[in-house]
């Protein structure tokens, strides 16, 4: 059985360098091209099945720790200790692995593993189904020492995906067991090795797709915050711009604007005259006032909403911009909150908003919004209800709400005022995210 252990050994240490590869590049970024990478691991395993093969344990484990430590330091972006410790982490799956393999051949058997009294296919299936245990707990790992920016996609399908090691590793424990029983022709003897090498690499295959399909939608996704970033810039200037040109407007006005007042008889008259021409002056100064160029945007955006519809819109967002939010969080919670403040308030008698967001501590900002509401909102303790008919696709929009005040370890609340008829929304945000 010497030539075909060896050959299926080679299979083994060809599936555990790709197994590397996808491990290292889960945790750590990647200093020199795939190409480079790939060849120098595929080199290194080579190296390790050759002292293999001389059957000397200790050996065998320093020259894994060894190789793995040069591939780690010089090929990925980690320290020398971070190396080391990976590499001892390879060490001990891979040695957990072969125990573990021969409990579940145990168990699954119902007869005690022998090591010594066994055929090529019954050898080549143990090896199969430890690498499997290996390739299950190191992508297990890899998931708890992943980038971040990798934890925060997929992650249900990722451990969804964890089925198909599993379930491999239980098919083929069965067919091992088959085989003894059953001795295999040679011509089926090809196939049963042919079907479980494509079963084995099949599982890294898919994981692999998986991380580089991750991996491309990190980058569309920061592709697509550069592409919102820009057209928030590009947005926020027509605002600036098109805000420059009616200041210009109303520069032209003010000489008129000061003849009048100073043709003005007595001082109430005057007053009022100010009063009248105040409203325009507030529209200018609410533009760029915070800071925050998603914010002002979005509060231009109100302003003009609010005066087509004869909305009164106070805003108070002077002492702190919620800078640390995200955009597109950002927006979704001033949009979803303040469309309903407009949809309620339009439909009473007062016709007014309040927005407010201030430093509360060191720790929290708040945010207010207050508008007029005609009649008490429906709702089952805290939890509003929607009073829309389609409730399937209503409601939504305050959901959103709550889920981006939860990302930023915030506190959301309401209340109404009967005597006032005002609906308040009251969140805090935690700027020690």
């Amino acid at each position: 059985m010497n030539t075909e252990k060896l050959i299926i050994d080679f299979f083994q240490y060809i599936f555990e360098a790709f197994v590397f590869w996808l491990y290292a590049g889960m945790i750590s970024n990647p200093k020199k091209k795939n190409s480079i990478s790939i060849s120098c691991i595929i080199l290194g395993y080579s190296i390790l099945l050759i002292v293999y093969e001389f059957n000397n344990l200790l050996a065998t484990g320093l020259s894994i720790i060894v190789i793995c430590t040069w591939l780690f330091r010089f090929f990925y972006s980690m320290s020398f200790k971070n190396s080391l410790f990976q590499s001892f982490i390879l060490f001990g799956v891979m040695v957990g692995s072969e125990f573990a393999s021969m409990s579940i051949v145990t168990l699954i058997t119902k007869a005690a593993f022998d090591i010594q009294n066994i055929s090529s296919n019954v050898y080549f299936a143990d090896v199969v189904i430890s690498r499997l245990v290996y390739f299950v707990i190191l992508v297990i790992i890899a998931r708890i020492f992943a980038k971040k920016e990798n934890k925060e996609y997929n992650a249900k399908p990722y451990w969804l995906m964890l089925i198909m090691p599993l379930s491999s590793i239980v098919m083929i424990a069965i067919f091992r067991n088959i085989s003894i029983s059953s001795p295999l022709s040679s011509k089926n003897y090809i196939l049963w090795i042919f079907s479980a090498l494509l079963v084995l690499f099949s599982n890294v295959i898919v994981f692999i797709i998986f991380e580089t399909s991750q991996k491309d939608a990190i980058e569309l996704s920061d592709l697509k915050a550069i592409q919102q970033q820009a057209e928030n810039d590009e947005r926020y200037f027509e605002v600036i711009e098109q805000s420059n040109k009616d200041m210009q407007v109303f520069a032209h006005d003010v000489k008129n604007h000061f003849i009048q007042i100073r043709n003005m008889e007595d001082l109430e008259s005057a007053k009022n005259y100010i009063d009248s021409i105040y409203p325009q002056i507030e529209t200018f100064s609410s533009i760029g006032i915070s800071q925050n160029k998603m914010l002002d945007l979005i509060i231009s955006k109100y302003i003009k909403l609010c005066e087509s519809k004869d909305i009164k819109f106070s805003i108070d967002v002077k002492t702190a911009n919620l800078n640390y939010i995200l955009d597109s969080d950002l927006s979704t919670l001033l949009n979803n909150l303040l469309d309903n403040a407009v949809e309620a308030a339009e439909q009473t008698k007062e016709k007014k908003i309040t927005l407010k967001i201030y430093s509360k501590s060191k720790t929290f900002d708040a945010l207010t919004l207050s508008n007029s509401c005609s009649s008490p909102p429906i709702s089952s303790g805290k939890k509003l209800q929607t009073t829309k008919k389609n409730k399937r696709f209503h409601g939504i929009g305050l959901k959103s709400v709550i889920k981006v005040v939860d990302r930023y370890n915030g506190i959301y609340d309401w209340n109404y005022d009967e005597k006032s008829n005002t609906f308040e929304t009251i969140i805090a945000f935690s700027k020690n995210k």
